[in-house]
């Protein structure tokens, strides 16, 4: 059964997009592969191995993550209310992204967090739970709730998702997870070849993006942009 998601997603013709996605060696969009950034002091088979996860989702930040629909309600029906639920938002610029590690993984996050891409990821994980299906108990399993804190095991319980709200962190995964030992080569490495590809291009944010996952373990595909359109007063 197919799964959906719903994601922040660089604007296409962008520096940051082109980044993510060649760094990834994949475009969630188009569905093809594309030439792989391999980054300094790294192999290109080890940085295919360490790229592999991400690159199933394609480059993106998640704000609701993937569920199935709940009975009753189809693709059409989620499509239309999230081409309604764009339409009122209002494009904004945010902070500038830097690669950190984040764990064993290398994401790109904001150099100063945004209330307002908090907000908006709230305003997604609630606006659109209607549409996600209850967990399975191989959903719950995967979350692995034992390692989660009893906020966390709440917001899964209640949301499908335990890093929501308070416990959201805006991350764009470039890669991982990695071993113990090559993690800050990594960030190091892709630091410095973030700052020569994307330079001082302003980070905005003036859609958002559904991808869906056709099958289990096939690769997400960016399925529907939808862009921000109300103006501020």
């Amino acid at each position: 059964m197919a799964r959906y998601a719903i994601y922040y997603a660089p604007e296409r013709a962008s520096l940051l997009w082109r980044f993510g996605s060649s760094v990834l060696g994949a475009d969630p969009e188009s569905g093809q592969t594309v030439p792989q950034i391999v980054p300094d002091g790294f192999l290109p088979d080890d940085w295919q191995s360490f790229t592999a996860s991400p690159r199933r989702y394609g480059f993106h930040a998640t704000l609701k993550a993937p569920f199935e629909l709940a009975p009753g309600k189809t693709e059409q029906d989620l499509f239309a209310a999230f081409r309604a639920f764009a339409g009122r938002q209002i494009a904004f610029s945010a902070p500038a992204l830097e690669p950190v590690l984040y764990g064993d993984y290398v994401t790109l996050q904001e150099k100063t967090p945004d209330p307002r891409l908090q907000a908006l990821a709230g305003l997604c994980v609630r606006e659109f739970d209607a549409f996600r299906a209850p967990l399975s108990d191989k959903d719950r399993a995967r979350r692995k709730p034992q390692g989660l804190s009893a906020r966390e095991r709440e917001h899964l319980e209640n949301w499908g998702y335990p890093y929501v709200f308070e416990d959201f962190v805006f991350h764009m995964t470039l890669a991982g997870p990695l071993p113990e030992n090559r993690g800050q080569d990594a960030s190091t490495a892709l630091s410095a070849a973030y700052d020569k590809a994307v330079k001082d291009e302003d980070f905005s944010v003036r859609s958002l993006s559904i991808f869906v996952e056709p099958g289990p373990g096939e690769p997400f595909k960016l399925a529907l942009r939808a862009p921000f359109v109300a103006k501020a007063s």
